[in-house]
């Protein structure tokens, strides 16, 4: 029997001609370094299957599956895949992918108590695209979480949204891959009811994640919280998500975007958003109809007497000022003219 090999550390080797500088990242099974081209200098991340892994058929296939799908799905809000490598004699299975400069969503909720309904729309509005790209292809994603949403700056946009690590996801269409019936695979956290009970899912199972994840952004906290992840479970299963309703230090959320959280988190996938398509059209309006009225909401002055009375205290002094000015300009203006006179 083979003895289990561990995760050690690779950094200063080569793998697919790519020099590991640093880990950045890991789990049970892969480790994420980023490196550099050794001839031609360009930055990647690059993903390394576990050594216990690299022969194993099941872990090979969803690996490959999983480089594969992201690879030819073509959207710009997933992860570019450059290449893949196999070095059976160095038991080493990797894929290399572009490397992302910026922080994931996670670390972004963890900096402040919840978003501006408007930049959490956004956010969830672009994630929509990269899930309908997967979607069209046959994949369901299966762990949307803030963990796995990259936040960098593209062009114009400070939070571009990259749709990261398709490591549990459920493949079909071109590229199959099944995942034993049974099996519990994503976050508790943000797990659909039918996820949680080991069932085959389709894209709506993501779209309930996107509500977890949008509940959030807007409060500060997941809809559902327990202290063992059976309470958890039964949670997502059981009771009704509580409402986004409310100001939660960023204004009242728009009416709209309460809709959109309670159809996302419904229990039956039947009365949830069609598709990802459906859902990201639903947050972009709700965007530009809180960007529109944050844009062009009026200044309101309170009316009380204090209030007052300071108003008309301002034109005072603005008078005065105003005065005084066009009383310096015209003494100015006489001073010069009889000093001119005097020198004539």
């Amino acid at each position: 029997m083979r003895a289990q090999a561990t995760a050690s550390d690779l950094t200063g080797t080569v793998v697919g001609g790519y020099r590991l500088d640093r880990r950045i990242g890991g789990s049970a099974r892969a480790q994420v370094y980023y490196g550099r081209h050794a001839q031609l200098g360009r930055a990647a991340a690059i993903k390394i299957l576990n050594p216990d892994l690299a022969l194993d058929e099941e872990a090979m296939s969803r690996f490959f599956c999983e480089a594969r799908a992201v690879a030819e799905l073509g959207c710009e809000h997933l992860v570019e895949v450059y290449d893949f490598v196999f070095e059976p004699r160095k038991e080493r299975v990797a894929y290399i992918m572009e490397y992302l400069a910026g922080d994931d969503l996670r670390r972004s909720l963890d900096r402040t108590t919840g978003l501006p309904p408007h930049r959490a729309a956004r956010i969830a509005a672009q994630l929509c695209d990269a899930l309908a790209a997967a979607h069209a292809y046959g994949v369901v994603h299966r762990d949307v979480r803030p963990g796995n949403i990259m936040l960098v700056r593209r062009g114009g946009e400070p939070e571009f949204v990259k749709l990261i690590d398709f490591g549990v996801a459920q493949f079909a269409g071109q590229v199959k891959h099944h995942t034993a019936a049974g099996n519990v695979l994503g976050n508790p956290l943000y797990m659909s009811p039918e996820a949680a009970r080991g069932q085959r899912v389709d894209g709506r199972a993501d779209l309930y994640s996107v509500g977890v994840v949008l509940y959030e952004m807007l409060t500060g906290i997941p809809p559902f919280r327990a202290v063992s992840q059976a309470a958890l479970i039964d949670q997502h299963l059981h009771q009704k998500a509580p409402s986004v309703a409310g100001d939660h230090g960023h204004g009242e959320t728009p009416r709209q975007l309460v809709d959109i959280v309670r159809r996302c988190l419904q229990k039956s996938p039947d009365d949830r958003f069609e598709d990802a398509e459906s859902l990201r059209a639903a947050l972009l309006e709700a965007s530009y109809a809180q960007a529109d009225i944050e844009r062009t909401a009026p200044m309101v002055v309170p009316d009380d007497g204090l209030s007052r009375r300071f108003v008309r205290h301002a034109l005072r002094l603005r008078a005065s000022r105003t005065a005084a000015l066009v009383a310096g300009s015209t003494i100015g203006l006489a001073a010069g003219y009889w000093l001119a006179l005097a020198l004539r």
